[in-house]
């Protein structure tokens, strides 16, 4: 069932994509002078269009060069009623050799070892974090509400970590937890895919060719396939009351 569109008679979930970086903040560059945030996006519209090919309804959170605040991104799916959140970066090391692609979901404490230079590079500065006055309860709140959602951010980051690995043919790093800053308020399971290096040379000169990004795309989409074709994510949220942290952008 992995590979086949979702019941006609099933309602549609939403999907938010949010292409890592944007605007002023780039992200990594490769040696080849690729951005992060190029190909981020490049990722996020084939991941959206090989959602929509197997039924989904598709929103992103920026669908050009626009710069969106971390804090800003996840309230974004919150305020839609999304069933997921998918965040899209990637990676990028010291060591030029090191390949693959990597999953993560939120952890409320701190990273792994092996995880925090990527948790440093990605987290940047985020501008105002701290939760001051009454906002302290609300600050609260959402890390219940993604700790209540941690089984199954997990299950779907297995889920689009196997795919990744079997169908882009991407060596395998595994999944990990990490304190991301976008993953904090989601309200709903999220993760977020580091889907190759583009500190590698070789990847980033795969990351230029527009059939592997469509491979890419088609593997995180066959990952949420498998997600919701083993009875996780049943239960649809509702959208909130309230202004819009910034405009969500719906695939056209």
């Amino acid at each position: 069932m992995a590979g086949d569109a979702i019941p006609k008679k099933a309602a549609a979930p939403l999907i938010v994509l949010d292409a890592g970086h944007g605007g002023e903040d780039t992200g990594a560059k490769g040696k080849g002078k690729l951005l992060e945030k190029t190909a981020a996006l490049a990722i996020a519209k084939a991941t959206g269009a090989a959602l929509e090919k197997l039924g989904y309804r598709v929103a992103y959170t920026r669908d050009d060069d626009t710069f969106i605040p971390l804090w800003d991104r996840a309230p974004i799916a919150n305020k839609e009623g999304a069933d997921l959140f998918l965040s899209l970066h990637l990676n990028a090391a010291r060591a030029r050799a090191a390949t693959g692609s990597e999953v993560y979901f939120l952890s409320l404490g701190q990273a792994e070892a092996d995880a925090q230079e990527t948790v440093d590079a990605e987290n940047g500065d985020p501008g105002p974090a701290v939760p001051q006055g009454p906002d302290v309860v609300a600050s609260i709140l959402d890390d219940l509400a993604q700790k209540a959602f941690l089984r199954d951010s997990q299950s779907l980051a297995v889920d689009i970590q196997r795919q990744l690995n079997r169908l882009a043919g991407i060596k395998e790093r595994g999944v990990k937890q990490a304190p991301f800053i976008v993953l904090r308020s989601a309200a709903m399971p999220a993760v977020l895919v580091e889907s190759a290096f583009i500190s590698n040379p070789k990847e980033e000169k795969k990351l230029k060719d527009p059939a592997f990004i469509a491979k890419l795309g088609k593997a995180i989409a066959q990952g949420v396939q498998a997600y919701f074709a083993s009875g996780e994510g049943r239960v649809h949220r509702r959208a909130e009351d309230g202004d819009h942290p910034a405009p969500l952008v719906r695939d056209r």
